[in-house]
């Protein structure tokens, strides 16, 4: 059997499609192509501009800088510890934040790239700065490698230092082939460029239809002298109040009936801009107005843009881990492994649901060992409640002290309020036959809620369902109970 093939075969430079008119790359991005390539980056910043595009970009990038990030080490070696503090420490001191914001710049062109300034200290070697730069200032060469525009070559540009730049590629082809990557403009370009469309035409037919057209009809004896003056008065018309003509003379103005489509222009507009609310967040009831939904439906679309963005958070932080956490670990800790940086994206456990839970467990007949479980579960600090009956004979529940005649063989037993007792133990039952029942319906109506697409269609379900959800169970055994009652109530009056 033979060895495997340790060397790549399929490289960019063996590939027919990919033109090598010079030794660097062009994008493989199509609307890039078609606009330069590189250089035709700046139509991205054009997308950039639409209000509602920006926005759902920096709800993405908002979102992930939002979480807190933390740096956990590769094990418990020492060395490993002390590689994560000094990770830590550096990336504190360069504000990641800003950092993962300027690398998220790779989620609409492709790519970002941030330069590390270097300093020597005491300490080692210390990152005082990372800056990012623009996608503008560089190319790369059929290997993939980096390189920078400058004076000298404004061409191809020339190699970058090792241990200098940090890039950052996404790519919605989900290949390795294309080191400009493939961003999200590629497919928001189009809905932005026709919104951009929709928008002119909306705002010249407001102005058009804004002041109407003047119509002026005159007889067939007009010259042309005649005609020059009447047009040059119905344009003064649109200033003043009012103007004098010839009796001879008709002027009326010309009104649209539908007042330029407003209503399917602002349809229209409002679905370009759902397609670009999906193609970023992949959803669109937590940006786009429109017909309220029900709440698990929102939920849902909630839980979507958290995991996208949760997607985007761990591959800025597998990037950095493979370049500037990396370089930080090599070149002051020789030996250590690999501190993992990772953005906490858990969401913190609803008290009330944990409270609900704990009750049911407390009433199998378990309780936690210590009071720190509740101290440490839900804050502050707790000490067990006093039993009052014990310390209040008085208390409601406290058992009775001893009567006067307790002990004596000859006394007669005070007299024993059962009719108490027997309304309790009705109550009870009545309560624990009766609650399977509630709960059913009560499932009904959730299932409702959780359903309706509106509150309109809440109300319709609603209405159905008192019609058709049966109460016989229940008043039956409401009635049993009160059968039962009374015929207590007769015995004990006869006892």
């Amino acid at each position: 059997m033979a060895n495997p093939v340790t060397f790549e075969v399929a490289t960019v430079a063996s590939d027919p499609y990919v033109p090598q008119y010079s030794g660097v790359m062009s994008p493989t991005d199509e609307v890039l192509a078609s606009r330069g390539g590189v250089a035709g980056l700046k139509v991205y910043d054009e997308i950039r501009r639409d209000p509602h595009a920006f926005a759902i970009l920096q709800k993405l990038k908002l979102e992930v800088v939002s979480r807190e990030w933390k740096v956990q080490p590769a094990s418990d070696r020492r060395v490993d510890k002390r590689a994560a503090e000094d990770v830590e420490r550096q990336l504190k001191a360069i504000d990641f934040d800003r950092l993962t914001r300027g690398l998220l710049g790779a989620v609409l062109k492709g790519f970002a790239v941030a330069e590390i300034l270097w300093s020597s200290t005491s300490l080692g070697w210390q990152a005082v700065a990372v800056k990012v730069k623009k996608q503008r200032r560089f190319r790369f060469d059929l290997d993939g490698k980096l390189r920078v525009l400058t004076r000298n070559d404004t061409v191809d540009g020339e190699p970058v230092p090792d241990r200098k730049f940090i890039v950052h590629r996404h790519s919605i082809d989900d290949d390795d082939d294309d080191p400009y990557g493939v961003g999200l403009g590629s497919v928001l370009f189009w809905p932005a460029w026709f919104k951009r469309q929709v928008l002119a035409h909306w705002l010249r037919a407001t102005e058009k239809h804004a002041t109407p057209t003047s119509l002026g009809r005159y007889p067939g004896g007009f010259d042309k002298e005649k005609q020059d003056k009447l047009l040059a008065a119905m344009r003064q018309m649109s200033n003043d109040t009012g103007i004098a003509v010839p009796d001879t003379v008709e002027v009326s103005l010309l009104e649209s009936k539908n007042g330029g489509g407003g209503d399917f222009v602002e349809k229209l507009a409002r679905y370009l801009d759902e397609l670009m609310s999906e193609a970023v967040l992949g959803e669109t009831l937590t940006t786009n107005s429109g017909e309220r939904g029900a709440r698990s439906l929102g939920e849902i679309h909630n839980e979507i843009r958290i995991a996208i963005a949760k997607a985007a958070a761990d591959l800025v932080c597998a990037t950095l881990k493979n370049t500037l956490v990396r370089w930080i670990v090599e070149l002051n800790h020789p030996g250590a492994g690999l501190p993992e940086v990772y953005r906490d994206f858990s969401e913190a456990e609803d008290l009330d649901k944990k409270v609900e839970r704990d009750k049911k467990i407390f009433e199998m007949g378990f309780e936690p060992e210590s009071e720190d479980y509740i101290n440490e579960t839900y804050g502050g600090e707790w000490r067990r409640k006093a039993d009052r009956t014990q310390e209040d004979p008085s208390a409601p529940g406290a058992p009775a002290s001893p009567g006067a005649t307790a002990g004596l063989d000859f006394a007669d037993p005070l007299p024993v309020r059962n009719g108490e007792r027997v309304v309790n133990e009705l109550s009870e039952q009545l309560d624990t036959l009766g609650q399977p029942i509630l709960d059913r319906m009560i499932e009904q109506i959730r299932a409702e809620f959780q359903e309706a697409r509106d509150y309109d269609d809440l109300q319709l379900r609603l209405a159905r369902l008192s019609s058709e959800m049966g109460v016989d169970d229940l008043a039956s055994l409401i009635g049993q109970g009160a059968l039962l009652a009374s015929l207590e109530g007769v015995d004990s009056a006869h006892g």
